[in-house]
């Protein structure tokens, strides 16, 4: 008789704490739920509240089109038709950038309206206005790559560059007079204009 008490007991014992156990996992999975409810409304909302830009635009070489590196416009190469133009490519990793990029701020304030620049920020993880600014080329047009290999190389990559700097001429008709894939000093730059363009200053 004792034995069957205490058998009882046990299994009364035992069955109480399975009914503890599972209110407790009851209580655990309400509560995550709860808060991924939550988190869900709260990362929704902040969505809403500052909606990401998606990166859209054309990369092709003699076409491209290309959000601005700071603001809600565009870039295109069509908006420099009818004057020769200079696209320099840059990213604040790159050191030859940082040396050759004071001389081409120069260079473009000594030549005026003879000639257009351009400065497009290529397979840069962050947002590259801090360098332009730095660099004094901030008074130009400033376009971000977009797409290519890089995560933002789809028009570096169009002119199958390898590496930093990369400059690039268009004719006034928008077509490539030429690509260099190396740092130009000042003087190889004015030497560059000269020779495409005719220009000097």
């Amino acid at each position: 008789m004792a034995v069957n008490k205490k058998a009882r007991r046990e299994a009364a014992a035992r069955a109480a704490d399975e009914r503890r156990r599972a209110a407790a996992k009851r209580r655990l999975m309400r509560n995550l739920a709860i808060g991924v409810g939550a988190a869900i409304v709260l990362v929704g909302g902040l969505f809403l509240l500052d909606p990401q830009p998606t990166l859209v635009g054309e990369t092709s070489a003699t076409a491209w089109d290309l959000p601005e590196l700071d603001g809600d416009g565009r870039v295109a190469l069509a908006d420099f038709e009818g004057t020769p133009l200079v696209a320099a490519f840059f990213a604040d990793w790159c050191p030859h950038c940082r040396r050759e990029l004071p001389h081409y701020a120069q260079v473009s304030d000594d030549l005026g309206d003879q000639v257009a620049w351009v400065g497009i920020n290529s397979a840069n993880s962050g947002s590259g206005l801090g360098f332009a600014q730095e660099l004094g080329i901030d008074k130009w047009p400033l376009a971000r790559d977009i797409g290519g290999n890089n995560s933002g190389s789809g028009l570096f990559d169009a002119h199958r560059a390898r590496g930093m700097p990369l400059t690039v001429f268009y004719n006034p008709d928008g077509s490539v007079a030429r690509t260099v894939n190396q740092p130009l000093t000042e003087d190889q730059l004015r030497a560059q204009l000269a020779e495409l363009f005719g220009v000097t200053g």
